[in-house]
């Protein structure tokens, strides 16, 4: 199989994306016609590596990535005219003005680094700089494969580059050569990162599960999806789950005529599972959860092998 690249998104979260991937990354590990390197790209809150630990905390790479730029003030320019709060420089209410030292306060987490403040103030004593915005850390997971992640700094606002940057990383890797199955945990929604993640795939998985607002969400999320034409399955989470939802779905599905990858039906093996920190197909594998995720690795590596 020549190298696939796939992610696993969701319109919303909380319907089982992160399970799903770290499964098929442990039914991966033990097929001998795949060598896997493992994304997370939820930047604003990864986890994948709670289920996903590294072999060795020796070998774990941080490094810092700076994405987001802010404003900086410069005291030594400034000649303490009030000029940039009087006159509302800020459209993000991110300027403040400290009476007691008579000079402008920049609120970190309200700044937008847009450099009005620099291009407006007659004394230039404003500056645009990057800062850090988050970490890559990079490690070899228990399973045997390479794991990246992205952690956004709390106040930055460019995750999506950072998502890219995240999948930069892996390139670099000296496994990236030989690698044939791209694993990437997506973050939910339809934002930026979502974008950046799905950007240049072979291959998406949507995970839904039949709720209100799971439906809703996954047909957003297909919209994204169909934007890029990417070729994509659908996983049913909680798929017997009884609920007026689950007719929408399925009639929802019937009317769309989309391609289902499988469905998990409700098992409890799963939440124990992530209790003990660990995919529900190494903690139960004869579960009804474990053999429906198995089926799902196996028509996956049917269509990738196809494509």
């Amino acid at each position: 199989m020549n190298r696939k690249k796939i992610a696993v998104i969701s319109g919303k979260g909380g319907v089982g994306k992160t399970s799903l991937v770290a499964s098929l990354a442990s039914i991966a590990h033990k097929d001998k016609d795949v060598s896997l390197i493992i994304l997370d790209c939820d930047v604003d809150a990864p986890n994948l590596a709670l289920i996903l630990p590294p072999n060795s905390k020796e070998d774990v790479l941080t490094q810092d990535t700076y994405t987001t730029k802010k404003a900086r003030f410069l005291e030594e320019k400034c000649v303490q005219c009030k000029q940039c709060y009087d006159e509302h420089y800020c459209e993000f209410n991110a300027l403040n003005w400290d009476e007691s030292n008579n000079i402008p306060i920049i609120d970190y987490l309200a700044c937008e680094g847009c450099g009005a403040c620099r291009v407006l103030c007659p004394e230039d004593a404003f500056e645009i700089k990057p800062v850090k915005s988050g970490e890559i850390i990079t490690y070899e997971a228990e399973i045997g494969f390479p794991l990246i992640y992205g952690k956004t700094k709390l106040g930055s606002t460019t995750s999506g580059l950072l998502v890219s940057e995240v999948k930069e990383r892996s390139t670099e890797l000296k496994e990236f050569k030989g690698a044939n199955l791209i694993l990437i945990d997506g973050p939910p929604g339809i934002g930026c990162p979502v974008i950046a993640t799905v950007s240049g795939l072979d291959y998406i998985i949507a995970i839904t599960e039949p709720t209100p607002s799971g439906l809703h969400d996954l047909s957003r999320a297909i919209e994204m999806v169909n934007h890029f034409n990417i070729p994509f399955g659908i996983v049913i989470n909680k798929a017997d789950l009884k609920s007026a939802s689950q007719k929408q779905l399925n009639k929802y599905i019937k009317n769309s005529s989309y391609e289902i990858l499988g469905r998990i039906n409700f098992d409890l093996s799963i939440p124990k599972a992530m209790s003990y920190a660990e995919t529900v197909v190494d903690y139960a594998p004869e579960s009804v959860a474990s053999q429906a995720i198995n089926k799902i690795y196996t028509k996956l590596m049917h269509i990738l092998s196809e494509l």
